[in-house]
C-alpha cells in the first residue's frame, strides 16, 4: 500500500513539502522532532524580499529557512523535559494535570529587501507537534548595499558571546516574622530584550541597536534563591551572556548584514538591598490571606502566564559599553528590559515562611498586577 503525505492536509503549504518529509522521517526514527508554521506580517510591502529563520536554541545556531516566503514551515527540535503538575478548570471542576514540559525553542526571523530590513525574535515551548506563530516584524528604513553580486544566498555565522551585566530580574520583599524566597528551578525562563542591527563593512555600532523581540533563557549557571526577612527587600540583578551572530543576505542586487544581539544564558543571581518593607498593600488590590489556625507556616505563591504576551517588567540602563566577540569586537551600549512573558511549567515561584505570628492571626498578600498575576513581585500585611 502506498501512502501519500498531502502537505495542505497538514496546514503546509506545498513549498514547504521537503520539510513536512523530513519531519515524517525523523518521527519515523524516534527523533524528537517537531514543525514551527510561521506567518510573518510587516508594515510596508516589500519588493522582492527575502526571509531566514534562524534557530538559535542550541549552542551552534542554525539556520532553518532562506527564500521568499512569508509563511516558510521549519523542523524544530522538540524535546521533552520531564513533567509539571498545572490546574486546570474543566466545566466547572478544578483539576490538577500533569503535563509533560519541552525545552524552549527560540527563532530569529530576518525579512529584508532593497530599502528596508527588519528582525524579531521569539521563543515558545512546542508543546504540539506542530506551532503555529503569527510573527509582526517592524521595518526600518536602511537602502542595502546595491551593486552586482555572483551569488543569491543566506549565511549566519556565529561570533561569541558579550556579558550584559546587573540587569533587573524581580523585586523581593518581606516583611517582621517572615521569609521570602524567589525560587528559580533548574528548567524555569527568564524572559530578556534581544537586539538587531544592519551594517555593511564594519562591525555593529554600541549605540544603534534596535529592539527585536523577546528571548525566554532557561541555560544558566545556578538555580535557586534570593531569600529576605523581617522587611528587608532586595532587588534581584542577572548577569546574562548574549550571543553574537551575522547574517548576510545577498540577492543578485543588493547585500546586507544584519548582526543580532539574543539573550541566551543566565550566568548568576545577586541580591542587592533596597530599602526596608513593613509591610502594606496598595489600595484596590485583591488580597490573598493564610490564617494562623490552617497551621500551614510555609506555603508557595505561584505565577500565571501574561495574557498580553509579556510586557516590559524592568528597564535596565547599560550606560557603560560592554564588549565581547570571537574574531571581531561586538558593543552594546543602552537600555534592556526584563519581561513577564513566561510559559507554563517555566516561572519561577515564591515561597513564603511565616516565622513569628506574634499577635497576629491571618497573613495577607497580594500580586503587583491583580488580573495577570505575572509580575514576579507580591506585597504583604499583617491583619
Amino acid at each position: 500500500m502506498l501512502t501519500i503525505i498531502v502537505p495542505s492536509a497538514y496546514g503546509v503549504q506545498p513549498e514547504n513539502a521537503g520539510t513536512l518529509y523530513s519531519v515524517y522521517l525523523d518521527w519515523l526514527q524516534g527523533k524528537p522532532v517537531g514543525l514551527a508554521q510561521i506567518n510573518i506580517q510587516t508594515d510596508k510591502k516589500l519588493t522582492n524580499p527575502r526571509i531566514v529563520v534562524i534557530d538559535l536554541t542550541s549552542q551552534k545556531s542554525e539556520q532553518k529557512y532562506f527564500g521568499s516566503l512569508y509563511n516558510p514551515t521549519v523542523k524544530i527540535e522538540r524535546k521533552p523535559m520531564g513533567t509539571y503538575l498545572e490546574t486546570e478548570v474543566t466545566n466547572g471542576k478544578t483539576e490538577t494535570v500533569e503535563k509533560v514540559r519541552f525545552k524552549p525553542v527560540t527563532l530569529l526571523i530576518i525579512v529584508a529587501d532593497e530599502d528596508y530590513w527588519g528582525a524579531r525574535t521569539v521563543s515558545f515551548e512546542p508543546n504540539k507537534p506542530m506551532t503555529s506563530l503569527t510573527i509582526e516584524v517592524p521595518l526600518h528604513y536602511e537602502p542595502a548595499k546595491k551593486g552586482e553580486f555572483q551569488i543569491e544566498s543566506g549565511e549566519t555565522i556565529d561570533h561569541g558571546t558579550l556579558t550584559m551585566e546587573g540587569i533587573k530580574t524581580a523585586i523581593v520583599r518581606s516583611i517582621a516574622g517572615v521569609t521570602v524566597s524567589w525560587v528559580v528551578g533548574r528548567d524555569d525562563a527568564i524572559a530578556y530584550e534581544s537586539f538587531s542591527q544592519e551594517t555593511w563593512g564594519s562591525p555593529p555600532d554600541e549605540n544603534s541597536w534596535e529592539s527585536s523581540g523577546i528571548a525566554l533563557v532557561t541555560k544558566k549557571d545556578v538555580s535557586g534563591d534570593i531569600t529576605v526577612s523581617d522587611g528587608d527587600v532586595r532587588v534581584v540583578t542577572s548577569n546574562v551572556d548574549y550571543k553574537i551572530t551575522e547574517t548576510r543576505i545577498c540577492t543578485y542586487l543588493w547585500c546586507r548584514v544584519i548582526w543580532s544581539l539574543t539573550p541566551d544564558h543566565i550566568r548568576n543571581f545577586h541580591g542587592t538591598p533596597w530599602g526596608h518593607y513593613s509591610g502594606g498593600i496598595p489600595s484596590g488590590m485583591p488580597t490573598e490571606y493564610r490564617d494562623k489556625n490552617d497551621n500551614m507556616n510555609s506555603f508557595n505563591i505561584l505565577f500565571d502566564a501574561p495574557s498580553d504576551n509579556g510586557g516590559v517588567y524592568f528597564t535596565t540602563s547599560i550606560s557603560v559599553s560592554v564588549c565581547g566577540g570571537i574574531g571581531v569586537q561586538v558593543c552594546f551600549s543602552g537600555s534592556v528590559s526584563t519581561y513577564r512573558k513566561s510559559e507554563s511549567g517555566y516561572r519561577p515561584h515564591y515561597n513564603v515562611q511565616i516565622n513569628n505570628w506574634g499577635t497576629h492571626s491571618r497573613l495577607y498578600y497580594a500580586y503587583k498586577d491583580s488580573n495577570g498575576r505575572n509580575y514576579y513581585e507580591i506585597y504583604l500585611e499583617w491583619d
